[in-house]
Protein backbone atom coordinates (compact mmCIF):
# COMPACT_ATOMS: atom_id res chain seq x y z
CA UNK A 1 0.00 0.00 0.00
CA UNK A 2 2.93 2.32 0.54
CA UNK A 3 4.57 1.87 -2.33
CA UNK A 4 1.27 2.62 -4.51
CA UNK A 5 1.06 6.20 -2.22
CA UNK A 6 4.54 6.45 -2.65
CA UNK A 7 5.02 6.73 -6.37
CA UNK A 8 1.54 8.08 -7.26
CA UNK A 9 3.35 11.39 -4.42
CA UNK A 10 6.05 11.08 -6.20
CA UNK A 11 4.45 11.34 -10.25
CA UNK A 12 2.37 14.27 -8.47
CA UNK A 13 5.76 16.25 -7.56
CA UNK A 14 7.42 15.57 -10.69
CA UNK A 15 4.18 16.83 -13.05
CA UNK A 16 4.41 19.92 -10.63
CA UNK A 17 7.64 20.10 -11.11
CA UNK A 18 8.19 19.85 -15.20
CA UNK A 19 4.85 22.54 -15.35
CA UNK A 20 7.28 25.16 -13.82
CA UNK A 21 9.80 24.13 -17.07
CA UNK A 22 9.65 25.98 -20.39
CA UNK A 23 8.17 23.24 -23.32
CA UNK A 24 9.09 20.30 -20.78
CA UNK A 25 6.17 21.59 -18.90
CA UNK A 26 3.79 21.54 -22.10
CA UNK A 27 5.15 17.94 -22.78
CA UNK A 28 3.94 16.34 -19.63
CA UNK A 29 4.58 13.04 -17.83
CA UNK A 30 7.56 11.56 -19.48
CA UNK A 31 9.02 14.63 -21.27
CA UNK A 32 12.01 13.34 -22.48
CA UNK A 33 10.83 10.55 -23.97
CA UNK A 34 8.39 12.67 -25.76
CA UNK A 35 11.03 15.41 -26.61
CA UNK A 36 13.08 11.88 -28.71
CA UNK A 37 9.76 11.14 -30.35
CA UNK A 38 9.81 15.14 -31.76
CA UNK A 39 13.13 14.95 -32.81
CA UNK A 40 12.42 10.83 -34.57
CA UNK A 41 9.80 13.12 -36.67
CA UNK A 42 11.21 16.32 -37.35
CA UNK A 43 14.84 14.64 -38.45
CA UNK A 44 13.26 12.52 -41.05
CA UNK A 45 10.96 15.22 -42.12
CA UNK A 46 13.64 17.90 -42.52
CA UNK A 47 15.87 15.65 -44.56
CA UNK A 48 13.42 14.39 -46.59
CA UNK A 49 12.23 18.29 -47.32
CA UNK A 50 16.30 19.08 -47.58
CA UNK A 51 16.64 16.58 -50.23
CA UNK A 52 13.31 16.94 -52.29
CA UNK A 53 14.34 21.02 -52.80
CA UNK A 54 17.56 21.29 -53.09
CA UNK A 55 17.61 18.24 -56.17
CA UNK A 56 16.01 19.73 -58.69
CA UNK A 57 16.04 17.48 -61.87
CA UNK A 58 15.64 18.95 -65.61
CA UNK A 59 13.22 19.16 -67.73
CA UNK A 60 12.78 15.99 -70.05
CA UNK A 61 12.27 16.30 -73.45
CA UNK A 62 8.50 16.48 -74.05
CA UNK A 63 8.72 19.90 -71.48
CA UNK A 64 7.25 18.01 -68.72
CA UNK A 65 8.71 17.87 -65.29
CA UNK A 66 9.26 13.70 -64.17
CA UNK A 67 8.81 13.24 -60.79
CA UNK A 68 11.46 14.36 -58.37
CA UNK A 69 13.80 11.47 -56.35
CA UNK A 70 15.08 12.68 -53.54
CA UNK A 71 19.08 12.06 -53.04
CA UNK A 72 21.20 12.58 -50.40
CA UNK A 73 22.53 15.92 -50.16
CA UNK A 74 26.33 15.10 -49.76
CA UNK A 75 27.07 17.67 -47.44
CA UNK A 76 23.92 16.67 -44.78
CA UNK A 77 26.32 14.98 -42.16
CA UNK A 78 28.45 17.47 -42.22
CA UNK A 79 25.33 20.46 -41.72
CA UNK A 80 23.80 17.99 -38.52
CA UNK A 81 26.92 17.55 -36.79
CA UNK A 82 27.03 20.86 -35.54
CA UNK A 83 23.30 20.89 -34.08
CA UNK A 84 24.14 17.24 -32.78
CA UNK A 85 27.13 18.57 -30.99
CA UNK A 86 25.21 21.52 -29.71
CA UNK A 87 22.41 19.33 -28.55
CA UNK A 88 24.59 16.96 -26.34
CA UNK A 89 26.85 19.53 -25.49
CA UNK A 90 23.99 21.17 -23.61
CA UNK A 91 22.23 17.80 -22.02
CA UNK A 92 26.22 17.24 -20.45
CA UNK A 93 26.99 20.50 -19.30
CA UNK A 94 23.06 20.86 -17.05
CA UNK A 95 23.83 17.57 -15.89
CA UNK A 96 27.80 18.02 -15.08
CA UNK A 97 26.11 21.69 -13.63
CA UNK A 98 23.44 19.73 -11.50
CA UNK A 99 26.50 17.28 -9.99
CA UNK A 100 28.67 20.04 -9.07
CA UNK A 101 25.35 22.04 -7.20
CA UNK A 102 25.15 18.43 -5.84
CA UNK A 103 28.73 17.69 -4.76
CA UNK A 104 29.20 21.77 -3.67
CA UNK A 105 26.02 21.20 -1.12
CA UNK A 106 27.43 18.41 0.60
CA UNK A 107 30.76 19.56 0.79
CA UNK A 108 29.24 22.60 2.49
CA UNK A 109 27.00 20.32 5.03
CA UNK A 110 30.75 18.83 6.03
CA UNK A 111 31.86 22.15 6.57
CA UNK A 112 28.30 23.04 8.58
CA UNK A 113 30.05 19.80 10.96
CA UNK A 114 32.80 21.80 12.01
CA UNK A 115 31.19 24.84 13.67
CA UNK A 116 30.61 24.32 17.63
CA UNK A 117 26.96 24.82 17.55
CA UNK A 118 24.15 23.99 15.19
CA UNK A 119 23.62 27.54 13.64
CA UNK A 120 25.98 27.15 10.31
CA UNK A 121 23.58 23.94 9.75
CA UNK A 122 20.71 26.18 10.07
CA UNK A 123 21.69 28.50 7.70
CA UNK A 124 23.26 26.32 5.41
CA UNK A 125 19.11 24.85 5.87
CA UNK A 126 18.33 28.42 4.54
CA UNK A 127 20.25 28.48 2.21
CA UNK A 128 19.29 25.26 -0.01
CA UNK A 129 15.68 25.35 1.21
CA UNK A 130 14.58 28.73 2.04
CA UNK A 131 11.02 28.70 3.78
CA UNK A 132 9.51 30.63 0.34
CA UNK A 133 10.69 28.16 -1.80
CA UNK A 134 8.09 26.69 -4.40
CA UNK A 135 9.72 23.21 -3.72
CA UNK A 136 6.89 20.55 -2.67
CA UNK A 137 6.77 20.14 1.20
CA UNK A 138 9.28 22.20 2.12
CA UNK A 139 8.60 22.70 5.16
CA UNK A 140 8.77 18.66 5.70
CA UNK A 141 12.29 18.81 4.43
CA UNK A 142 13.19 21.67 6.52
CA UNK A 143 12.07 20.10 9.94
CA UNK A 144 13.83 16.96 8.85
CA UNK A 145 17.00 18.64 8.86
CA UNK A 146 16.85 21.22 11.60
CA UNK A 147 16.12 17.66 13.77
CA UNK A 148 18.90 16.08 12.35
CA UNK A 149 21.12 19.12 13.00
CA UNK A 150 19.80 19.63 16.68
CA UNK A 151 19.89 15.67 17.10
CA UNK A 152 23.52 15.70 16.28
CA UNK A 153 24.41 18.37 18.45
CA UNK A 154 22.35 16.74 21.73
CA UNK A 155 19.54 18.52 21.42
CA UNK A 156 16.93 15.50 21.49
CA UNK A 157 14.25 18.16 23.19
CA UNK A 158 14.65 20.70 20.72
CA UNK A 159 14.56 18.35 18.03
CA UNK A 160 11.70 16.46 18.90
CA UNK A 161 10.07 20.29 18.64
CA UNK A 162 11.00 20.65 15.41
CA UNK A 163 9.63 17.53 14.10
CA UNK A 164 6.12 18.56 16.01
CA UNK A 165 5.87 21.18 13.94
CA UNK A 166 4.46 19.07 10.74
CA UNK A 167 1.35 17.26 10.55
CA UNK A 168 3.07 14.52 9.43
CA UNK A 169 -0.10 12.10 9.59
CA UNK A 170 -1.25 14.03 6.55
CA UNK A 171 1.87 13.63 4.19
CA UNK A 172 2.30 10.65 2.38
CA UNK A 173 4.45 7.59 3.52
CA UNK A 174 7.73 8.57 2.08
CA UNK A 175 7.48 11.96 4.33
CA UNK A 176 6.22 10.07 7.27
CA UNK A 177 9.58 7.58 7.32
CA UNK A 178 11.81 10.96 7.20
CA UNK A 179 10.36 12.17 10.81
CA UNK A 180 10.00 8.07 11.88
CA UNK A 181 13.66 7.79 11.05
CA UNK A 182 14.71 10.77 12.33
CA UNK A 183 13.15 9.82 15.72
CA UNK A 184 15.34 6.43 15.33
CA UNK A 185 18.31 8.41 15.05
CA UNK A 186 17.54 10.37 18.36
CA UNK A 187 16.84 7.04 20.38
CA UNK A 188 19.84 5.55 18.99
CA UNK A 189 22.65 8.03 19.86
CA UNK A 190 20.77 10.70 22.39
CA UNK A 191 18.49 8.00 24.59
CA UNK A 192 20.76 5.37 23.60
CA UNK A 193 17.66 3.00 23.17
CA UNK A 194 18.43 0.67 20.05
CA UNK A 195 15.63 -1.69 20.59
CA UNK A 196 13.18 1.79 19.97
CA UNK A 197 15.54 2.56 16.91
CA UNK A 198 14.97 -0.61 15.65
CA UNK A 199 11.35 -0.74 15.59
CA UNK A 200 11.04 3.09 13.84
CA UNK A 201 13.86 2.35 11.84
CA UNK A 202 11.77 -0.73 10.48
CA UNK A 203 8.52 1.01 10.17
CA UNK A 204 10.37 3.66 8.62
CA UNK A 205 11.80 1.16 5.56
CA UNK A 206 8.74 0.11 5.30
CA UNK A 207 6.69 3.59 4.93
CA UNK A 208 10.28 4.77 2.06
CA UNK A 209 9.09 1.61 0.11
CA UNK A 210 9.02 2.69 -3.85
CA UNK A 211 9.73 1.04 -7.13
CA UNK A 212 13.09 -0.10 -7.25
CA UNK A 213 13.16 1.13 -10.68
CA UNK A 214 12.64 5.46 -9.84
CA UNK A 215 15.97 6.92 -9.96
CA UNK A 216 17.44 7.20 -6.30
CA UNK A 217 15.76 4.48 -4.76
CA UNK A 218 18.46 2.24 -3.65
CA UNK A 219 19.95 5.53 -2.24
CA UNK A 220 17.25 6.52 -1.01
CA UNK A 221 16.79 3.25 1.34
CA UNK A 222 20.65 3.79 2.53
CA UNK A 223 19.75 5.50 5.71
CA UNK A 224 17.58 3.36 6.95
CA UNK A 225 19.77 0.18 6.53
CA UNK A 226 22.74 1.87 8.30
CA UNK A 227 19.92 2.74 11.23
CA UNK A 228 19.13 -0.85 11.42
CA UNK A 229 22.92 -1.97 11.39
CA UNK A 230 24.01 0.63 13.88
CA UNK A 231 21.26 -0.35 15.79
CA UNK A 232 21.51 -4.13 16.03
CA UNK A 233 25.42 -3.40 16.85
CA UNK A 234 24.32 -2.01 20.14
CA UNK A 235 21.94 -4.95 20.91
CA UNK A 236 24.38 -7.50 20.04
CA UNK A 237 22.73 -8.79 16.98
CA UNK A 238 25.27 -7.19 14.49
CA UNK A 239 26.07 -9.86 11.64
CA UNK A 240 28.92 -10.21 9.44
CA UNK A 241 26.95 -8.68 6.18
CA UNK A 242 25.37 -5.52 8.59
CA UNK A 243 28.92 -5.05 9.36
CA UNK A 244 30.37 -4.82 6.01
CA UNK A 245 27.31 -2.70 4.79
CA UNK A 246 28.90 -0.34 7.25
CA UNK A 247 32.52 -0.48 6.28
CA UNK A 248 31.32 0.08 2.91
CA UNK A 249 29.20 3.43 3.65
CA UNK A 250 31.59 4.61 5.74
CA UNK A 251 34.18 4.25 3.62
CA UNK A 252 32.09 5.31 0.13
CA UNK A 253 28.71 7.07 1.29
CA UNK A 254 28.64 10.70 -0.56
CA UNK A 255 26.97 11.62 2.76
CA UNK A 256 28.34 12.82 5.83
CA UNK A 257 25.56 11.86 8.14
CA UNK A 258 25.73 8.34 7.03
CA UNK A 259 29.51 8.17 7.37
CA UNK A 260 29.44 9.37 10.58
CA UNK A 261 27.01 7.53 11.91
CA UNK A 262 28.39 4.05 10.11
CA UNK A 263 31.47 5.58 12.09
CA UNK A 264 29.89 5.88 15.38
CA UNK A 265 28.60 2.01 14.89
CA UNK A 266 31.86 0.60 13.67
CA UNK A 267 33.64 1.93 16.63
CA UNK A 268 31.12 0.87 18.97
CA UNK A 269 31.63 -2.67 17.35
CA UNK A 270 35.29 -2.82 17.52
CA UNK A 271 35.15 -1.79 21.59
CA UNK A 272 32.80 -4.70 21.67
CA UNK A 273 34.95 -6.90 20.17
CA UNK A 274 38.54 -5.49 21.97
CA UNK A 275 39.55 -3.84 18.90
CA UNK A 276 41.36 -1.44 20.26
CA UNK A 277 42.77 -0.29 16.60
CA UNK A 278 39.97 -0.17 14.73
CA UNK A 279 37.61 2.01 17.56
CA UNK A 280 40.61 4.34 17.61
CA UNK A 281 40.48 5.04 13.99
CA UNK A 282 36.92 5.31 14.15
CA UNK A 283 37.21 7.63 16.86
CA UNK A 284 39.68 10.19 15.10
CA UNK A 285 37.44 9.89 11.85
CA UNK A 286 34.46 11.33 13.98
CA UNK A 287 36.73 13.94 16.13
CA UNK A 288 37.83 14.91 12.71
CA UNK A 289 34.32 15.25 10.88
CA UNK A 290 32.00 16.11 13.77
CA UNK A 291 34.54 17.43 16.69
CA UNK A 292 31.25 19.39 18.15
CA UNK A 293 28.70 16.70 18.40
CA UNK A 294 28.75 15.20 21.50
CA UNK A 295 26.16 12.49 21.40
CA UNK A 296 28.86 10.55 18.22
CA UNK A 297 31.50 10.82 20.66
CA UNK A 298 29.62 9.00 23.56
CA UNK A 299 29.86 4.96 23.27
CA UNK A 300 26.71 3.25 24.18
CA UNK A 301 26.52 2.17 27.39
CA UNK A 302 26.12 -1.34 26.61
CA UNK A 303 29.40 -1.18 24.68
CA UNK A 304 31.00 -0.33 27.48
CA UNK A 305 29.61 -2.65 29.59
CA UNK A 306 30.63 -5.53 26.85
CA UNK A 307 33.93 -4.44 26.64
Amino acid sequence: MSREENNRYLRGVADKQLRKVPVLGWLGRHPFRKLLLIWAVLLPLWYGLHAFFTNPSPITGDGEWPTPKPQVPPGLGQQLLPFLILFFVLVGGSLAWRQYQVRKARRREAEALQHPDVEAWFRLTDELLPPSSPFPDVDVFRAQRRALGRILYGQDALARHELNAVDWRSKAPLLQAMERSSDALLQLICKDDPEQTLRLAREALALADINPAVPGAKMGRVFYDVLIHSAEVVTGQSTPEGLRLLEHHQEESPLIVVRLLCAWALRAAATQRNDPERAERMRQFLQTHAPHCAPLHRLPARATAEA
